[in-house]
């Protein structure tokens, strides 16, 4: 799974951890996509866990996270121990491009960073399954 950031499955994280919730909207969409946010807040705050920063970058889908100030920030939050790692709506918000998940795998691999989302992929002895819990 080299080059992969690794999903940490909501069950694996313990109720009071801190999170930086982090989103990258397509800004054509405008206020549209904002229900994404919302509804990651509320996941975050059904499975006990503490958003302590929210950051939405407004971007083309597939264009590279380097170019979005709010990707640095939810980085730097968790390097600065304000947070325990990065909850958001879809992984792929994270990094569309082969470049941008390399790097997220490299910085989790430093920081020891989790990343989760509403949907978590689980990896369980080769097999993998979708787990979403109740909201």
């Amino acid at each position: 799974m080299s080059g992969s950031a690794r999903q940490t499955a909501p069950h694996e994280v313990p109720p009071g951890t801190r999170l930086v919730l982090y989103a990258c909207l397509p800004a054509s969409l405008g206020e549209a996509a904002d229900h994404s946010v919302a509804s990651a807040r509320r996941y975050v705050a059904d499975a006990g866990w503490e958003a302590v920063e929210t950051y939405v970058d407004r971007a083309a889908p597939f264009e590279s996270r380097a170019l979005c100030d709010g990707w640095h920030n939810a980085l730097a939050a968790v390097e600065q121990g304000k947070a325990a790692g990065i909850v958001t709506p879809l992984l792929v918000m994270l990094g569309h491009l082969e470049e941008d998940r390399a790097n997220l795998a490299a910085w989790q691999a430093r920081t020891g960073a989790l990343i989760t989302t509403p949907w978590a992929v689980v990896d369980a002895a080769g097999s993998t399954a979708l787990r979403r819990s109740a909201a």
